[in-house]
This record gives structure tokens, C-alpha cells and sequence, in this order.
């Protein structure tokens, strides 16, 4: 049976400087308190927990010819994802985002949504190949702008017609995103992923979580993971609605909670759980995940989210 995941998304790299308070206003300095963190973010985030959690996982995109280019891929490589078949642009640069974050774990992004249109234009034989052999095709909505919806659909053709499932989080570019792609993805998906507040984006506004959810599925996806931020996660597949409290945690940064969360969800999809037990895992990880500074190589390990289901006797991971 065919164990892989592959990530189509360009590559971002992100910088969190840890500073006292919001708002950030011009000629009131304030200094950073902890290391600034500079690492592969994003997709990396989800694919760097990926591989932490045993799960083989491969990105598909499109790097800068620079340094933070090299920097991403020799990030990802030695963690042992599988970077051989990620483009490199000529005379490009690698998108940058700035991550400000306060001591109560909120953040801002500043910064480069990554390259416009950057393609390919035509799928790549070599990532057809690596779709084909595929368990999981993961999209997310930064590629729409970043990518272009060509090669997407193309991507999400060859994954239908080769029984690879598709996982979609739109991400904050949903109110960015024609609600008629995002829908039309939503229709393809077996899980799409996202925050009350995404959701609420593409569904009729409302104040409770179990309504949009509700809304969401109704487009078509198998199953429908809503997070709730300290309130926990949601979870909706076959009627089944489902949700779990967050963990009490001390919450240090919370950039890279939902990326290392899709990584749980897709090693729990793989491994046939119950969906109790896929938003108890993916509670536990985004747990595990928002106790440090910063995204990518500080996604979670393995034994800190069985740490943080010590008290649960479930053997997840």
C-alpha cells in the first residue's frame, strides 16, 4: 500500500522575531526578548512533522535560485524529506515572510505571499510520477496565487484518476480566492482543513462553529476538520460530528499549529483512524507545536505529542 505525501506549494522561508506587544508603531521601539528564528515555514511546517511522525513525504514547487533557497531545500533534506524533484527558478529569489509574535503566542505575517504566477505552467512528468505513486496529495491556498490554478487542476486530475487522496487548507488567502475555486476544491477534496474564521469566509456568516462545519461538508469534502484556537478542534465525516477541548498548554507561538495539525490528520487518515481519534492526535500536535517559537524545524516531534497524550492511554503515533 502506497504510504507517501506529497505537498504541492512553494517554498517560503519564515523569520519570527519575538517582540513585547501589538500594535507595532512607528518610532515606539521595542526589543526582542528571545532568538529570532529563521527557518523553511509553511508547507515545510507540515512536512517537517510529516517525516518526524514516520510518514514518507515529498514537496513538489518551485525554489529561488539563492541562498534561502539552498537554505530551504538543504533544511528539508536533512530531516529526510524528499526535495529531488522541487524546480529551481533561474534568477529568482525565494519569498520571505516576516513573523512578529508576542508572548501570548499571537503573530502577524509581513511579507511575501510567494511569487505570482511562478507555474510551471504544465505538470512536470516527473511530478505526475510522484502524484502516481502517491497515498496523499496536499493543496493549499497559497498556491492559487503563487502557482497559478493550472497546474493545481492538473495536479488534482492526475491524483483523482490515480485514487490519490486529496487534503486542501486554504489557509488566510481564502477571502482572496474566488469562492467558486475554492468550492470547486472543496467538491474534489477527502479532507479539507481550515479556521472558523476561513470558513466563515466561504460560508453564510455565523456564530457557531457546529453550522459552519456543517456548511463546509455540504460542498462535498469526506471530512471536514474546523480549528477552534483555544476553544480545540471540530470534526464532521458521515454525519458524525465530533470535537475536542484543547490541551492546557503554555502557548509560546501559535505560526505553526494548523501545518504541523494537517500532518497528524494525514498520518491518522493513512492509518484508518476513527475520527475521535484523529482530532485527539491533531489536537495533541498542534499542543505540542505551540509551546515553541517559531514554525518548520520547530514543528513537533514524536515524543513530545505522545507526551502531550500521556494521560489519554491511546497509542496514536
Amino acid at each position: 500500500m502506497k504510504k507517501k505525501v506529497v505537498f504541492l506549494s512553494n517554498p517560503v522561508i519564515d523569520i519570527s522575531i519575538p517582540i513585547e506587544s501589538f500594535p507595532i508603531c512607528a518610532s515606539e521601539h521595542q526589543s526582542s526578548f528571545d532568538d529570532v528564528v529563521i527557518t523553511p515555514g509553511g508547507n515545510a511546517t507540515t512536512l517537517f512533522c510529516g517525516v518526524r511522525l514516520g510518514v514518507s513525504m515529498q514537496a513538489l514547487g518551485n525554489l529561488g535560485d539563492d541562498k534561502l533557497g539552498s537554505f530551504w531545500q538543504e533544511s528539508l533534506m536533512a530531516e529526510g524529506v524528499d526535495v529531488s524533484n522541487m524546480l529551481i527558478t533561474d534568477n529568482s529569489s525565494t519569498a520571505v515572510t516576516i513573523v512578529p509574535t508576542v508572548p501570548n503566542g499571537q503573530h502577524v505575517f509581513l511579507g511575501a505571499s510567494k511569487w505570482v504566477e511562478s507555474g510551471p505552467k504544465v505538470l512536470p512528468s516527473s511530478w505526475n510520477q510522484a502524484l502516481t505513486n502517491a497515498s496523499i496529495l496536499m493543496i493549499d491556498g497559497w498556491s492559487y496565487k503563487s502557482m497559478g490554478c493550472e497546474v493545481i487542476e492538473s495536479a488534482i486530475r492526475v491524483a483523482q484518476s490515480s485514487g490519490v487522496s486529496i487534503f486542501f487548507d486554504p489557509g488566510p488567502e481564502i477571502s482572496h480566492i474566488p469562492s467558486s475555486w475554492t468550492k470547486s476544491i472543496f467538491a474534489r477534496s477527502n479532507v479539507v482543513l481550515l479556521t472558523f474564521e476561513e470558513a466563515s469566509a466561504i460560508t453564510n456568516p455565523s456564530t457557531s462553529p457546529e453550522e459552519v462545519i456543517r456548511n463546509v461538508c455540504s460542498f462535498g469534502p469526506e471530512i471536514v476538520i474546523l480549528k477552534l484556537g483555544i476553544d480545540g478542534i471540530m470534526g464532521l465525516r458521515n454525519n458524525e460530528l465530533l470535537s475536542n477541548k484543547a490541551f492546557n498548554v503554555d502557548v509560546r507561538d501559535t505560526t505553526g499549529a494548523g501545518d504541523s495539525l494537517l500532518a497528524a490528520v494525514a498520518l491518522s487518515y493513512l492509518k484508518d483512524h476513527s475520527l475521535t481519534d484523529m482530532l485527539l492526535l491533531a489536537n495533541a500536535t498542534g499542543a505540542a507545536c505551540v509551546k515553541k517559537l517559531g514554525a518548520g524545524v520547530n514543528a513537533p516531534y514524536k515524543d513530545e505529542i505522545i507526551d502531550i497524550l500521556k494521560d489519554s492511554n491511546r497509542d496514536l503515533v
